[in-house]
């Protein structure tokens, strides 16, 4: 009786998550003044007619679900019950999540994730995700890219005036009405027939990419001040 309880619980709170949380987004995203850097990074990218795999930190996630909402992004969450909860509130907001991640049907959904950019379509990863540690990227973003030819595209964000979690990640929320930034960084691609060696290289090569735009957006206003 307790164990049908507790998932009778679990269950009303998927979809109370899955119905509130996207409107939340939506209505706290239409408030905000977003200001973006190095769009030109990606329609060099654009040019070429390729494809991107959008390579991001867990706790800027929020100001960019609202950004790229609707279009079809694919993004990879985990299956742990927070990603039960990213992975409703995103599939309402035009995102198609494929589960999975470096701990839990990682290969499996890495697979989906090449066959998705094979069929034309942008890709999203948490490199520090879904439980850390924050600001260290996994491989699955660099496997990715040399499985299928794709660039890397780094992508962080910020706000002028926000609140942070308490949580791993420091997760960033916006306050309503506040100005925000989003900053694009140059496109890693990584070869086929790269050595461990130069896969190591890559890692790096993103995570001091993603480091570097993560405080360019937070000192963006202040620089301004």
């Amino acid at each position: 009786m307790e164990r049908s309880l507790k998932t009778l619980k679990d269950n009303f709170l998927v979809w109370l998550v899955s119905w509130l949380g996207p409107a939340l987004v939506w209505l706290l995203g239409k408030t905000l003044r977003i200001s973006w850097r190095g769009l030109e990074n990606l329609q060099e990218v654009r040019k070429s007619g390729q494809r991107v795999i959008y390579a991001l930190w867990h706790g800027r996630l929020l100001i960019l679900t609202f950004a790229h909402r609707w279009q079809k992004v694919h993004v990879l969450i985990s299956q742990h019950r927070d990603g039960e909860f990213i992975a409703r509130t995103v599939q309402k907001l035009g995102f198609v999540p494929i589960r999975g991640s470096t701990t839990r049907g990682g290969t499996q959904a890495i697979f989906q994730m090449v066959s998705k950019i094979q069929d034309g379509y942008d890709l999203a990863i948490t490199t520090d995700g879904p439980k850390g540690p924050p600001h260290k990227v996994q491989s699955g973003a660099i496997y990715i890219a040399q499985r299928s030819g794709l660039p890397i595209m780094p992508i962080s964000s910020s706000a002028q005036k926000a609140w942070r979690l308490k949580s791993w990640d420091s997760f960033l929320i916006p306050k309503p009405f506040s100005k925000t930034v989003i900053i694009l960084g140059k496109p890693i691609y990584v070869k086929k027939e790269s050595t461990d060696e130069e896969l190591s290289g890559k890692i790096y090569e993103l995570e001091k990419q993603l480091s570097e735009l993560t405080t360019q957006a937070d000192t963006f206003f202040h620089n301004r001040n």
